[in-house]
């Protein structure tokens, strides 16, 4: 009889196996205790007078991006993430465990230094010096899996330093309308950006870090990395041009370096099940953000130049003369025009400068308002005339009736 496999079995049988292992990851962790005083811990086994013996055994890494480290390594290079005792049952249960190796036990009912052992993963047992340990727990080492910050507060000064002025681009004004008074071009360039957090020493770097405003995530980045972001921007060029002229402009920016310093609420999340009590710790730090960006942009125009004095190599260069350097017979700078999104926009002709209309509609209205309030202020006071003439009041109380 000949056994064939279906597309659909091979699928569930792998979705199952998948399934197990996740499971199976999960549950290594049932029953397990966190060293809490790190601190108090380590200066305890890293005595090499006394535990000389120790700095050789492995600290088993419960995350598959990290390999395992002995105590000599964790000693010398600091704890990187959440140290664990997990039991001898969930541990055998772990698949990628080097029987070859030996790793750091404590006896269960023991918190001093006369618990600890060495556990033999070949016959499962955990030996010192005292004897063979019946009940005991391993030690491992657990990394996050990502960052977030949160509740972050700035100081007030920022330190800022200005780095240079950057050319961001080229463009060219040309007025060949007689009717038109100035020209409008949008002149698109690039704007980057590089941020970068620093964190205290204790963050791992290279994971997943989220920076949170309130509950909405604004900032993804990675710990101890820059992260660079660059998004296209544009700037208005307006200029007051006589007929059959043009000017060259060119688009320069301020970049600047921030650093401020802040204090935030640094979330460590281990797991994303919340039913281990290590699964998301919250810690309150003090950090420092560097900014570096373009704080300004301006334009700087050239000398105004007839059109009539173009060359023509400028308007329609040839293949016979190739040019890399942007610069032709009798020019001395050509302006660079790669890369250059151009929009003109055509404003009224009847107006003398840029966004005149603007100014004139604020200034229409700020006058018709003066005069509307001074309208109602004279008929107000006619009124008042005519009311107190009747009655004989104020000013008219001793007049004749008549």
């Amino acid at each position: 009889m000949e056994l064939r496999f279906q597309p659909t079995m091979i699928v569930a049988v792998f979705l199952l196996t998948l399934g197990a292992g996740r499971i199976l990851g999960e549950n290594i962790f049932e029953g397990s205790q966190q060293e809490v005083n790190v601190k108090s811990f380590l200066s305890e086994i890293c005595d090499l007078d006394l535990n000389l013996s120790l700095m050789t055994v492995i600290v088993k890494s419960f995350s598959v991006e990290h390999i395992d480290r002995n105590f000599e390594h964790v000693c010398s290079e600091g704890v990187r993430g959440l140290l664990i005792w997990i039991t001898a049952e969930n541990f055998a249960n772990i698949p990628d465990v080097d029987t070859n190796l030996k790793y750091v036990g404590r006896a269960t009912s023991s918190d001093d230094s006369s618990g600890y052992c060495i556990y033999h993963p070949i016959n499962g047992t955990c030996t010192s010096e005292q004897g063979e340990k019946n009940s005991f727990v391993i030690l491992g080492e657990k990394y996050p899996e990502r960052y977030e910050l949160r509740e972050v507060v700035y100081k007030k000064w920022t330190n800022s330093t200005v780095l240079g002025s950057p050319v961001l681009a080229y463009a060219t004004l040309k007025n060949r309308d007689s009717s038109y008074k100035y020209i409008d071009q949008d002149i698109s360039y690039l704007s980057d950006t590089r941020i970068e957090y620093r964190l205290p020493v204790t963050v791992a770097t290279g994971l997943p870090l989220s920076v949170y405003r309130g509950k909405i995530e604004t900032f993804k980045a990675r710990s101890g990395e820059t992260h660079y972001s660059r998004i296209f921007q544009t700037i208005n060029a307006a200029r007051y041009m006589s007929p059959n002229t043009f000017v060259n402009v060119t688009v320069v920016g301020t970049e600047q370096k921030a650093y401020r310093e802040f204090r935030a609420k640094l979330v460590t999340v281990y797991t994303d099940e919340g039913s281990y009590g290590w699964a998301r710790i919250v810690t309150s730090i003090e950090g420092s953000s560097v900014e570096t960006s373009l704080a300004d942009t301006t334009l700087e125009y050239s000398a105004v130049m007839k059109l009539e004095d173009e060359s023509p190599e400028l308007k329609k260069p040839t293949l016979d003369n190739p040019h890399t350097d942007h610069r032709y017979p009798g020019q001395p700078i050509m302006s660079k025009t790669e890369n250059i999104h151009i929009h003109i926009n055509e404003k009224e002709r009847g107006q003398v400068y840029p966004e005149f209309r603007q100014y004139a509609i604020i200034a229409g209205v700020i006058l018709f308002s003066v005069l509307a309030i001074a309208l109602l202020d004279i008929t107000r006071q006619v009124i008042r005339n005519r009311r107190a003439r009747k009655l004989h009041i104020g000013k008219y109380k001793y007049a004749n009736a008549s």
